[in-house]
């Protein structure tokens, strides 16, 4: 309750004024007199408000504002020059500050502050000490005019010359804006006031003009747009009276119904209490300037610091909840995918062994089949006799005195087909095949039997099937270190036998 309430105080020497806004609704709580009973019945008001922060709008006479232009700085050094210089304008006075009012035309484009001070705090002191004893939170301490600054904002009302007038509890504040900024105001407490008469306005409104003729404000001429509020709506014969005394001073009145359009409150609530615009201004917004040192709102930080915190809580476990539910969501799409995937699976399952069911009986198992289809394969890649026998058979063609005693293959003969290979491209396959034969007729002569199997590997090297032909034995042995007695002594009738290894290309 207390995260969403907020107490607003209206100020000035006679009592106070306190309202609550929660929830963008301001209402009034009640008036109370600076006595004993007063004081009494605020602290059993705010009682209830214990941690609720509370902004505070003083409207007293004891009010000083200086215009002056400082050096462009930024950062530090921008807030320890106004430190000091506030210092000096203030005397050390316990509620000050200075409002930034822009920078001057001038080449150095120098800041402009308008410094806010009050001198005297003997009016404010007692209820500020009542709001900490109760355990509220000074949030902003202002005055009324900083106020009536945001009211001429929220009313659009742009004039160059602008007097604002109020009448509040206290009395009569007349403020004065050149160009939307504040430049002077007073309050002033009419003869009559305590007796139930109406104020002397139009005479306060004069005053006021000469004043500022005065000091040079603006001249004498230049028109004044006076602005009177009034939410009885009263006074509108009196600005007809202001316009016709002076043809300068251009008075207009500014209804209830206007100022509730603005502030978005009820009219009736306005009419309810002299300080229930200002309030209503100040409940909705932060003032421009705050007076209070930071002593003061050092519990309003932390407040707001605490509640910062909780908001970040807030949105993490908020965050986590919105995370939480995507991943909960997809995680159920995820699950209604598999389930439609499993589904699937099992149709195609039941639809592959209706097929099966349906096909005719297989002799034998589909294993078996795919063994002979491999075997099959692999019988159709081997090479055939049939080719090699044609290789052989073109040399024994030429060479009809050499017999075919055995043919027999190696596919792979690891020493030889990297030999055979060498100068061959990669990709051609190799096989061997080794050939027994004999010459016949044989009648002994051995060095001419030589010479006809030179001559039969000579034609089986012409071959384009043969990748190369060597001699594995001839009939003797050829060896020079050999006596011819070691040749012919071997005890077996003489032959011319020999036996020859081919290494065949795969394409042959």
């Amino acid at each position: 309750m207390m995260l969403r309430t907020r107490l607003l105080l209206y100020v000035c020497t006679w009592g106070v004024t306190l309202a609550s806004q929660r929830g963008g609704k301001l209402r009034l709580i009640g008036q109370f007199n600076a006595d004993a009973d007063g004081q009494r019945g605020f602290a059993a008001a705010i009682s209830e408000f214990n941690g609720a922060p509370v902004s505070v709008m003083v409207d007293g006479v004891d009010e000083d504002y200086r215009l002056e232009t400082l050096p462009h700085v930024n950062s530090s050094a921008r807030r320890e020059m106004l430190d000091r210089r506030l210092r000096q304008v203030s005397r050390n006075a316990l509620f000050s500050g200075a409002w930034a009012q822009g920078r001057a035309t001038s080449e150095r484009r120098d800041d402009r502050y308008l410094f806010i001070i009050l001198s005297k705090h003997d009016s404010v002191s007692p209820w500020l000490d009542l709001l900490h004893d109760q355990g509220v939170v000074l949030a902003e301490l202002t005055v009324l005019p900083v106020i009536s600054h945001a009211l001429l904002h929220r009313l659009k009302l742009d004039a160059p010359h602008v007097l604002l007038v109020s009448e509040q509890s206290v009395g009569l504040r007349l403020s004065y804006f050149q160009h939307g900024e504040l430049r002077f105001s007073r309050l002033t407490v009419p003869e009559g006031v305590a007796d139930g008469h109406a104020p002397d306005i139009a005479g306060e409104i004069a005053k006021t003009d000469l004043y500022l003729n005065s000091q040079r404000l603006m001249s004498r001429d230049t028109p004044l747009n006076v602005y009177l509020l009034d939410p009885d709506t009263v006074y509108a014969d009196l600005c007809h009276q202001v316009s016709a005394e002076n043809r300068h001073l251009l008075c207009q009145p500014v209804s209830a119904s206007t100022l509730a359009r603005a502030l978005h409150v009820s009219a009736d609530l306005l009419r309810s209490s002299p300080d229930a615009t200002h309030l209503a201004v100040l409940g909705s917004q932060r003032a421009a300037v705050n007076l209070a040192p930071a002593a003061y709102t050092q519990g309003y930080d932390q407040l707001r610091l605490r509640h910062n915190l909780y908001g970040v809580a807030a949105g993490i476990v908020v965050s986590a909840c919105v995370a939480s539910a995507v991943l909960f969501a997809q995680q159920n799409n995820f699950e209604l995918e598999r389930f439609n995937t499993q589904t699937r699976i099992q149709q195609q399952t039941g639809l592959y062994r209706a097929v099966q069911q349906a096909l005719p009986n297989s002799p034998t198992s589909p294993q078996n089949l795919q063994r002979a289809v491999d075997s099959a394969r692999a019988l159709y890649a081997a090479p055939t006799p049939i080719t090699d026998f044609n290789v052989v058979s073109r040399a024994l063609g030429l060479q009809p005195e050499i017999a075919v005693l055995r043919l027999h293959w190696l596919d792979h003969d690891a020493t030889d087909t990297q030999l055979a290979s060498a100068a061959m491209p990669s990709d051609a396959a190799i096989r061997a095949l080794y050939f027994d034969g004999e010459v016949t007729p044989f009648n002994g002569d051995y060095q001419a039997a030589i010479a006809r199997i030179n001559a039969f590997v000579a034609h089986l090297r012409n071959d384009p099937a043969a990748a190369s032909v060597s001699i594995v034995s001839l009939p003797i042995n050829t060896d020079p270190s050999t006596t011819l007695d070691e040749v012919s002594n071997d005890g077996k009738p003489p032959s011319a036998r020999f036996k020859l290894k081919l290494l065949l290309r795969a394409s042959a």
